[in-house]
């Protein structure tokens, strides 16, 4: 008999509500890009449980797992990572729950597959549709290193409809942090209101301090040095800032794809031998 080929893709969630409506909120300036950003409103996002099952074999095992998350929500815990990853370094000392882990594994019946060949979906799309999908795996070890720290407030970088913006505003509301968030957009609208649009709806509907810059100013002053930037205005102010890089991508960001692959493996183990996967195809972008 062929080995069945599986092929193994990650899903991202993005919402893009399709009406625009203008505020009168003013925006930040190019020129005085640091001043401090009113928030449009300051009201925690609803939290959201899915309870999903490969199939009616394991529900009552998938339905204890969601359970253990709810539980486990916004909880700090020590971190141990899998074996075949303890000689990787640092290893982080603490995560925070923040997703709807583990997310399920569904199979996907493409149209003229290639005989012998089957198609699973890791559902990352359904971690927390207000943190934007496979992004909260990062934020789950960088939020723990922002309380370890004592921060207050966290600041990143991004594109003006960045989902990685978005899902770091929302985790810390749920934390009880500040967010401040410099994005990316045309020359034209740096200097408008950027109105509620996509991301920016969450984004400020949790109370984000928006602040826009110019491509081209971007290009030339560079992300780590703006972040650096407003971080060292807040300390001034008396702030503890926790600088996240764009997209959150450090080394300690990678660690939430550690865990996803640790994930992987104990949905395979749990299927009884129902899931063996030959290839995993991971998007990037």
């Amino acid at each position: 008999m062929l080995t069945c080929s599986r092929y193994f893709y990650s899903v991202t969630h993005f919402l893009s509500p399709p009406i625009t409506t203008t505020t009168t909120t003013t925006t930040t300036a190019v020129n005085h890009l640091f001043s401090r950003a009113k928030p449009l409103l300051l009201s925690p996002p609803r939290s959201y449980s899915h309870s999903h099952t490969m199939n009616q074999d394991n529900n009552k095992t998938n339905t204890h797992r969601q359970l253990h998350s709810s539980i486990e929500f916004l909880t700090q815990k020590p971190y141990s990572p899998p074996l075949w990853a303890t000689g990787l370094g640092p290893v982080p000392s603490h995560t925070v729950s923040l997703g709807h882990l583990p997310t399920p594994i569904h199979r996907w019946n493409l149209p003229n597959l290639p005989r012998n060949t089957e198609v699973y979906l890791k559902r990352d799309d359904l971690s927390g549709m207000q943190l934007s999908g496979n992004k909260v795996r990062k934020l789950e070890f960088l939020m723990a290193d922002a309380l370890a720290q004592g921060a207050d407030c966290v600041v990143t970088v991004g594109g003006i409809q960045s989902n990685h913006c978005r899902a770091t505003a929302v985790a810390a509301k749920y934390l009880n942090l500040d967010c401040y968030l410099i994005l990316r957009t045309s020359k034209v609208l740096a200097d408008q209101d950027p109105g509620l649009t996509g991301n920016l709806l969450v984004e400020r509907l949790v109370g984000a301090h928006v602040q826009l810059i110019s491509k081209e100013e971007y290009g030339q002053i560079g992300s780590v040095a703006l972040a650096n930037a407003l971080k060292e205005k807040l300390i001034k102010e008396g702030r503890k800032p926790y600088v996240i890089p764009v997209g959150g991508s450090n080394s300690l960001g990678t660690w939430g794809y550690i865990e996803a692959v640790r994930e992987i493996e104990q949905q395979v183990e749990a299927s009884g031998g129902r899931l063996k996967f030959d290839d995993i195809v991971v998007a990037c972008g």
